[in-house]
This record gives structure tokens, sequence and C-alpha cells, in this order.
């Protein structure tokens, strides 16, 4: 019995680590994702001259902005992925 006790806790601390480093990946990846996004329009807003690189800005952004949604969503997809796939591995162990 102790012995049993101990494989499953064992079990369950591989799981919870294993489950720990996905989440660390995942907000490491969003993280460069959003990063990199914020950089560009930084970039881009600092090279803006006059009154039509200002107006291209500005017209680029809705495309930014529906972009910036997409992987906000797939972001959230994701986690909702993740926390299920991590409820069952635990509910299981």
């Amino acid at each position: 019995m102790s012995n049993d006790i101990f494989k499953k806790a064992s079990r369950l601390n591989e799981i919870l680590l294993e489950q720990l480093g996905k989440a660390a990946e995942m907000q490491m990846n969003a993280f460069q994702r959003y990063s990199e996004m914020a950089l560009g329009q930084a970039k881009k807003a600092s090279e803006v001259r006059d009154l039509d690189g200002f107006q291209s800005l500005a017209s680029e952004q809705s495309e930014t902005l529906k972009a910036l949604n997409d992987q906000f969503t797939a972001d959230m997809k994701a986690w909702q992925d993740y926390s299920s796939e991590a409820r069952n591995k635990i509910s299981c162990a």
C-alpha cells in the first residue's frame, strides 16, 4: 500500500512538472509574439516622417488589430485546450 501511494504521488509530480513546462513554454511563445508585434508597430511609427506616412500607418492599424485579435483568440483556445488536457491528466493520475 505504501509503495502504491508513492507511485501515485510520483506520477502526479511528473504530470504537474510536465504541465508546468507546457504552460511556461506557451507563455514565453505568447510573450515573444506580442512583443515582436509591439516592436514592429513602434518601429513603423518611428519611421513616419510626413502625413502620407501617418495615413499609411493608420490604415495598416486595422489589419494589425485584426491579426492581434486572431492571435489572441488562438492563444485563448490553446490555453483552454491546455487546461482541459491538464485537468484530464491530473484526474487520471
